[in-house]
């Protein structure tokens, strides 16, 4: 309120100088049911008063002059309303809107508007998820704040906004988001053999693989067999961070496994890959009998012959085997043997000739073995010969029995002959004598008696070692 004093000029010093009119002693400013003020200072100022509700308020003011004038001021009606909290407009996010989580949580953009008309500053404070984020003062029509959110939960999360003005009364909304993994984990199965060979039980399943890792904030890698191990598997990357993995799973039972692998990242997204094993027993050896044929000839000399065995084998056998050969029934070797190829050598008797056998069995570290026979022809290698010395065909008997003197020759030991004998057709048989130095009846004697005149044909007859004979024959004939 002003009380105005007016001019009047005065001539002092020679000089027109402006002075007030009228000197205020007191002005007095009356709000109906409010305040009576009585300013003794006189002339009028600002003052403030407090008003107890909304209503219309009379109001009268009058300034008092030093001689006691008083001069009356038009009166006034004011209008007071009733105080209201702030009124803002949230245009960003709107409710239930997505938000993507990563391994470092996401951000959600608040934009407000309002009004020029509103009781500033105010405090505007946002939580989420019934957390403090932040809080500041705001004069203005827009208002802008970027509010990080933590990874998890994924699924229901909530932003609330409250503004207050500074009479302490506020406006809260609140809406709610949808918290999304924006990076889900990936997981992927390295190559493994879908058909595994248990050579025993327990039988460990070794299986490799990658995931997003640190990309996806993977925290864990766990597998699953169907009928079979649960786990988790070894974090093998460099960084512990899961890039990759080993699932080492123990399976007790022959038959087919499907698993799972499935990843976990820090939102708890989780995505599974998966397969399946087949779990086959270790069936025994395999082997293929390249040497000798079924049926091959073996030449047998005086001191026997050999044969050459070679069988051909995977490098998926179980080895070491054992392989044991035996010809005729009766072992010949027994040795390990670790490879593709095995070959030996096997030493068989002079005898039988005819029919002969070799047996092979290979034999793997859980016992179970494989057996083959193969027949073999015994031939004579080195058969004997005989030869009979010149001798007189005639001969004159002085008197009778008359012994006849007959010698010769055979292949002798590069035969292996055992024996020489003589027959005469109608006359003696027996066996000749060996007369060779080394007794191996490379020359021979034969020294029969005939009875009787006459024509007497003969043969001599030489059998080696193995039962081979050679023949000779020849004619004598006896007269007196």
């Amino acid at each position: 309120m002003t009380a105005y004093p007016g001019i009047s000029w005065v001539l002092k010093n020679n000089q027109w100088q402006a002075v007030d009119a009228v000197t205020f002693t007191e002005t007095d400013l009356d709000i109906q049911s409010v305040v009576l003020l009585r300013d003794h200072r006189g002339g009028g100022t600002s003052y403030a008063a407090t008003f107890p509700g909304a209503g219309n308020y009379l109001i009268t003011a009058l300034a008092v002059e030093s001689n006691g004038t008083q001069l009356q001021a038009p009166s006034r009606t004011i209008s007071v309303a009733a105080a209201i909290p702030p009124a803002f407009t949230w245009v960003t996010p709107a409710d239930g809107s997505a938000v993507g989580l990563g391994p470092g949580g996401g951000t959600v953009g608040v934009q407000l508007a309002t009004g020029s008309d509103q009781f500033y500053p105010w405090t505007v404070s946002i939580a989420h998820d019934g957390q403090p984020a932040t809080s500041e003062q705001y004069t203005g029509t827009q208002y802008n704040k970027t509010i990080a959110l933590g990874p998890t939960p994924l699924g229901s999360r909530s932003l609330t906004v409250t503004c207050t003005d500074p009479n302490g009364l506020a406006t809260t909304q609140t809406r709610s988001l949808v918290g999304q993994d924006s990076a889900p984990p990936t997981v992927a199965i390295g190559p493994f053999a879908g058909t595994q060979t248990a050579r025993s039980l327990p039988y460990t399943v070794t299986l490799t693989g990658t995931t997003s890792g640190t990309s996806s904030g993977v925290t864990k890698v766990a597998y699953a067999f169907t009928g079979g191990p649960t786990g988790t598997a070894q974090d093998t990357s460099s960084g512990g961070d899961w890039s990759t993995w080993r699932v080492q799973a123990p399976l007790n039972a022959i038959g087919s496994y499907p698993f799972t692998i499935t990843a976990t990242d820090s939102r708890g997204t989780t995505r599974s890959a998966s397969g399946t094993v087949t779990l086959a027993a270790q069936p025994p050896p395999v082997f293929t009998w390249v040497a000798p044929a079924d049926g091959s000839a073996v030449g047998l000399g005086p001191g026997g012959g050999t044969v050459g065995v070679q069988l051909a084998t995977g490098s998926d056998q179980f080895y070491p085997w054992t392989v044991s050969i035996a010809h005729d029934g009766q072992p010949a070797t027994s040795e390990q043997y670790t490879g593709t190829q095995y070959n030996k050598t096997i030493a068989l008797g002079p005898t039988p000739l005819g029919s002969r056998s070799l047996t092979v069995t290979c034999t793997d570290p859980n016992g179970l073995a494989t057996t083959q026979t193969r027949s073999l022809v015994g031939q004579d290698s080195a058969p004997p010969t005989v030869a009979i010395n010149d001798f007189d065909k005639s001969q004159t008997a002085t008197s009778l029995p008359y012994t006849v003197t007959l010698t010769g020759t055979t292949s002798g030991a590069s035969s292996g002959v055992t024996q020489v004998a003589y027959a005469f057709t109608n006359g003696p048989t027996g066996s000749a004598q060996d007369t060779s130095p080394g007794s191996d009846w490379s020359s021979w004697q034969v020294q029969a008696p005939l009875n009787t005149t006459g024509s007497y044909p003969f043969t001599v007859t030489a059998t080696d070692s193995r039962g081979t004979t050679a023949t000779a024959s020849g004619t004598i004939t006896l007269h007196l």
